[in-house]
């Protein structure tokens, strides 16, 4: 007993210290490294940041609807409950393959009833023999070369690749109800430009139905009639069109807030503005904190505690047992000392053939790790693109939408001159419906790109990880 006593207090003390150390950890350190030293020192267009809350950026929206409106769907949507159940099984699956570097110890009842037969001299003597145990049973695998232990932090690995998994599942939800917010809110203003569209086009067809009841060039103003109500009926259909997106961005806003498409959110009621210009300079390092890539470097270093789990699968295994408990044939007598019991016993096992399965799975670990390699390479690459791609299309977008302001303006101008000539009598109704047209496209393609802007500097939040 006071040998089985000894494993017990010290094997969790020796189970977590291999001989062995993860092998492989140099090669990792220097593909990461090399990975590492791929990116720019500062991006082309872009301060070092602290780290922050997936929603801490949403202050450079200037909006207390939308983060009303991202703090809801954070709360209930249905995709971040099952990453953040994925993340509690991660957790659970790391104390599973921690469990391995501790002994088993378990108890059990058992009663027989036996009977020998007689023997040949006493014919009828049947001998009946009663034997009741209460063990404890003590199992426990040395983990002499840290093959349990790689086992455990690969499952480790997977855990904070999960919770990162999480962190990028908040991130990546608060950035789509940006946009889908966004979305709503230029849908509705190009409804209200819809509407007032179809209410000026009203007022200009009475004009022009007037003057073809005077009856002056009858041929032109019926001319001018039909032109008009053309323009009328298109710029109505552009109305049933532009309510048509404001329904679909309610519903789809609705389901990322985990609620029921019923078409009734509000929205944010018109488009938020940029607090700020993307500042200048931001280092590449923003991107080490990118939930995705961090996840993936953590699979990473999963795949390389497996490889070196199954390489140590080649050495040999020692496992120690022992049982302490009570035996005796009646369960009067099972608490007696004389009824007592132990046992200790030690084997240690090599294996010397299994048709080939531990060295395929040596090369099945190390492939997944060269994969693990590989997906990572391709993570930071598409980082560099996405962040590139969103920071070039914010110079491209603002300035775009300063050059449509110059067209709006302008061709409200024009639209002005052109009614009043019109009206004068010194131009045509084509004149008109054009100058007329040209406005409402201009300021519907100015609500476009700027709706546009905000989505990209959403993205752009996305793609670095967070605020600036």
């Amino acid at each position: 007993m006071p040998r089985t006593v000894l494993v017990v207090t010290l094997c969790p003390l020796l189970s977590g210290c291999g001989l062995l150390p993860p092998l492989g950890a140099g090669r990792m350190k220097e593909d990461v490294g090399s990975l590492h030293a791929t990116a720019p020192e500062k991006w082309s267009a872009l301060p070092k940041i602290e780290a922050s809350a997936a929603t801490g950026w949403l202050g450079e929206f200037n909006s207390a609807d939308l983060r009303r409106l991202v703090d809801r769907t954070i709360e209930a949507n249905p995709s971040l409950k099952a990453a953040a159940a994925r993340l509690t099984q991660a957790r659970a699956e790391t104390v599973q393959a921690g469990a391995a570097l501790y002994p088993e110890i378990a108890g059990s009842f058992g009663a027989s009833r036996q009977q020998a037969p007689a023997g040949q001299r006493f014919t009828g003597l049947n001998l009946i023999n009663n034997r009741f145990r209460l063990p404890l049973n003590v199992s426990w695998e040395v983990d002499l070369w840290g093959r349990v232990a790689d086992q455990r932090r690969a499952a480790k690995a997977r855990q904070f690749a999960a919770e990162e998994d999480y962190h990028g599942a908040r991130l990546s939800l608060a950035a789509s109800t940006v946009r889908t917010a966004v979305t709503l809110a230029e849908a509705q203003a190009q409804l209200t430009l819809a509407e007032e569209n179809v209410s000026t086009r009203r007022m200009q067809q009475v004009i022009l139905e007037r003057q073809m009841e005077r009856g002056l060039d009858p041929d032109r103003a019926a001319l001018d009639v039909s032109l008009g109500r053309a323009d009328l009926a298109r710029a109505e259909a552009t109305v049933q069109q532009r309510r048509a997106a404001v329904d679909q961005s309610r519903r789809a806003l609705e389901v990322l807030m985990g609620g029921y498409p019923a078409g009734a959110e509000r929205g944010l009621g018109g488009l938020p503005s940029l607090k700020r210009a993307v500042p200048a300079g931001l280092p590449s390092e923003l991107l080490l904190r990118r939930p995705d890539l961090r996840a993936a470097e953590r699979r990473l270093e999963s795949a390389l505690h497996l490889e070196s789990a199954a390489k140590k699968a080649f050495l040999p295994s020692i496992r120690l047992t022992g049982e302490y408990g009570r035996t005796s044939q009646e369960t009067d007598d099972l608490l007696v000392p004389e009824a007592a019991m132990w046992s200790i016993a030690s084997n240690i096992t090599q294996s010397f053939f299994q048709g080939g399965r531990i060295l395929a799975t040596v090369r099945q670990t190390r492939a997944r790790y060269e994969e693990q390699l590989q997906t990572y390479a391709n993570s930071v690459l598409t980082a560099f693109q996405e962040v590139e791609t969103a920071l070039a299309a914010d110079v491209f977008l603002r300035d775009q939408a300063e050059a449509l302001a110059r067209t709006a303006a302008e061709a409200e101008r024009s639209e002005t001159l052109a009614r009043g000539q019109y009206e004068k009598g010194l131009t045509d109704v084509l004149t008109l419906l054009d100058a007329r047209q040209r406005a409402f496209d201009a300021r519907s393609a100015l609500n476009a790109v700027q709706a546009q802007r905000l989505r990209n500097r959403a993205d752009l939040h996305l793609a670095l990880g967070g605020e600036f």
